[in-house]
């Protein structure tokens, strides 16, 4: 990922947004999506380095492969609700942004659930 490609795109975005929402609002919008959706493409690749890594350092750790499972899709979740709540906020729907946040929110906490779970079971075996 080149950060001058991603800042080029970004201010491209902006700057077209900028100049249809007076006149065409709802283009303005789908030229913000897409224009998010590019920037989010342009680092997918990092990311799979990441999780390569963070899987590399499950194996050596002897972290459950489930527990791992779940913090990858927590981390996803959170980059998804953001988007997703960003998209709305640019929108104009603020409502719709905050619900997307709370939805976001709750299904990190039910996929929490177990590594917390997980957590209390250790402590409880170290305890006398």
């Amino acid at each position: 990922m080149d950060l001058l490609r991603v800042i080029g795109v970004a201010m491209a975005t902006v700057a077209a947004v900028l100049l249809l929402r007076p006149h065409k609002p709802e283009i303005a919008a789908l030229v913000g999506l897409f224009g998010g959706l590019m920037v989010v493409l342009m680092f997918v690749e990092s990311l799979q380095f990441i999780i390569d890594n963070m899987a590399n350092l499950v194996q050596r750790t002897g972290v459950r492969a489930d527990m791992f499972s779940a913090l990858l899709r927590i981390i996803g979740i959170g980059y998804l609700t953001e988007f997703a709540a960003s998209v709305c906020d640019e929108a104009g729907n603020n409502s719709m942004a905050k619900k997307v946040t709370l939805a976001g929110k709750v299904l990190i906490l039910i996929l929490a659930l177990p590594i917390v779970n997980n957590l209390i079971e250790i402590v409880a075996d170290i305890l006398p």
